[in-house]
């Protein structure tokens, strides 16, 4: 089993959760792949507020495949001063959305970690694209425009290139469905769906979530010529944003409401309902 503790409480214990198996097995593999993200436990990770994550291997199982990495069990990951640990922070973050916390409402915790998280990694101006990158066309949108299908596929739809007709939600072909609207909540839905925060090696649908605070979510997708497209709802799927400008960066596109920008996500043939 492993288990993270949300280092970001001064008075009261921080809230702790375990991984599920295959959640631990991600983490594993990031790990793997870049051993610099983990910190010795004294590091220093920030003052008052968010600090990272603590990250313990603690049954025998796990322990020793963190021993032939040549792991200690405790470990820390993130906090205010890692930004290069952004993406596998907001990771371990998505991963309390479905455990029990010891919280009468983890919701502002859990925020309040995203927001600093996002702060370190200054997201704003750093659009980032994973290759090999799947692509399809900035201009014929043929497939998601017809009267039969068009009103019943929505962003989420077409963030996965999968047309469901049932304006898919992130999170509901997992069985666990976002619970509130924000970056957390929504992001893990729809990592739970199959979507990642790191690059894929075969292949990546790269998209983005917005976010109208409280409200709703939107997400983009990347396409060709360097043109970021979407599907606002039940309407038409377009390559311009509310300005009526092609996007070329969806962090400084004209979005209306939907003013938090929560980050990237890829996948690839990702089942979404």
């Amino acid at each position: 089993m492993v288990t993270v503790e949300l280092d970001i409480f001064s008075g009261r214990p921080n809230p702790r959760w375990a991984l599920t198996e295959r959640e631990a097995r991600q983490l594993t593999e990031r790990i793997r792949a870049d051993r610099s993200l983990l910190l010795p436990l004294d590091a220093d990770t920030g003052g008052l507020g968010y600090r990272g994550f603590i990250v313990r291997a603690e049954d025998t199982g796990m322990a020793d495949d963190w021993k032939r990495l040549g792991l200690p069990p405790v470990v820390r990951l993130g906090g205010a001063f890692q930004p290069e640990a952004a993406e596998s922070s907001r990771f371990l973050l998505h991963s309390a959305e479905s455990a029990r916390l010891d919280l009468r409402d983890p919701g502002p915790v859990l925020a309040e970690a995203e927001s600093v998280i996002l702060q370190s990694q200054d997201v704003q101006g750093v659009m980032t694209i994973c290759n090999p990158a799947a692509l399809t066309s900035d201009t014929d949108f043929s497939f998601w425009n017809g009267a039969s299908y068009q009103p019943y596929n929505n962003c989420y739809n077409f963030a996965s290139n999968l047309r469901t007709n049932t304006f898919a939600q992130p999170g509901r072909a997992a069985g666990a469905m976002y619970a509130s609207i924000n970056c957390t909540a929504v992001g893990t839905g729809a990592v739970r769906d199959g979507w990642q925060t790191s690059c894929r090696a075969d292949a990546n649908y790269n998209v983005c979530l917005v976010i109208w605070p409280n409200y709703d979510y939107h997400w983009y997708r990347y396409c060709a010529n360097s043109h970021w497209c979407h599907k606002p709802g039940g309407t038409a799927a377009r390559n311009t944003d509310n300005a009526g400008q092609l996007i070329l960066n969806p962090e400084t596109a004209n979005r209306g409401g939907y003013t938090v920008f929560c980050g990237y996500y890829r996948g690839y043939n990702v089942t979404v309902s």
